[in-house]
């Protein structure tokens, strides 16, 4: 069946073959330039994918099976003989060229989904005029507006969370989520979320974001529709919105 040699294909670029199987490939190459021009095309492709997206690829290569079976295989027919290299006829390719164009589609779509860095403008913090002997939040500030967030949370924790008020709360919890703790930064959130502070709709749209960094997008929808249209956070929330919708 012609169609295995899109199998043979993969089998070969992820160094599923055994060396007599690479070798017989490698051999065919050199006989056959249209086979060769064909392989060289379609890894290109792959390779493509591989380097202009990394986290969706691997969902890719993941259903790379699944696709091949669905448009490739015969019922009749699942097991691969690796070692037979059919010609691959222009029907074929034409087939193959087609499943690329769609798999790469996909992966398109998926990269206009919208990313927690497209709304991670975070505004400067000014905690010194409030604070002007305490040295680690001078400190806390500097490295929150310089983005070196792993600073800032040490900064933040030297000078012991409990005496934290509400705003040096928020802005230690962003820094968690921009270092990947989410569980210690959703507490804090949920905590300034549940009172009545001016910055409660600032921890709703954080929590927000933060489950949009980690991909759960029901619950950063579930978020967003928290915010109030008194908030100054509102109209970006509504774009998020749209976006996710």
């Amino acid at each position: 069946m012609q169609e295995e040699i899109y199998i043979v294909f993969d089998n070969y670029l992820q160094n599923r073959m055994s060396f007599e199987e690479k070798k017989n490939l490698e051999t065919q190459f050199q006989k056959d330039i249209d086979l060769r021009e064909k392989f060289e095309l379609y890894k290109q492709a792959n390779l493509f994918l591989e380097t202009k997206f990394s986290k969706e690829t691997q969902f890719f290569k993941e259903n790379l099976s699944q696709v091949s079976e669905k448009y490739f295989s015969n019922e009749s027919e699942k097991k691969i003989k690796k070692t037979k290299i059919i010609p691959l006829s222009s029907k074929w390719f034409a087939i193959a060229a087609t499943i690329i164009v769609v798999v790469s589609f996909w992966v398109f779509n998926q990269s206009g989904i919208p990313k927690y860095e497209e709304y991670n403008n975070h505004q400067k913090i000014h905690l010194i005029e409030r604070s002007s002997e305490n040295t680690t939040l001078k400190l806390a500030e500097k490295a929150f507006n310089d983005k070196n967030f792993q600073q800032a949370i040490i900064e933040f924790e030297a000078n012991n969370i409990e005496n934290l008020d509400i705003e040096e709360r928020l802005y230690y919890a962003i820094s968690l989520i921009e270092t990947e703790q989410y569980q210690k930064s959703e507490a804090i959130l949920l905590a300034i979320k549940e009172g009545n502070s001016i910055f409660k709709e600032d921890a709703i749209w954080y929590l927000g974001l933060m489950a949009l960094k980690q991909k759960k997008y029901d619950e950063s929808i579930k978020y967003l529709k928290l915010i109030t249209d008194n908030s100054e956070r509102f109209d970006t929330a509504q774009t998020l919105l749209n976006d996710l919708d």
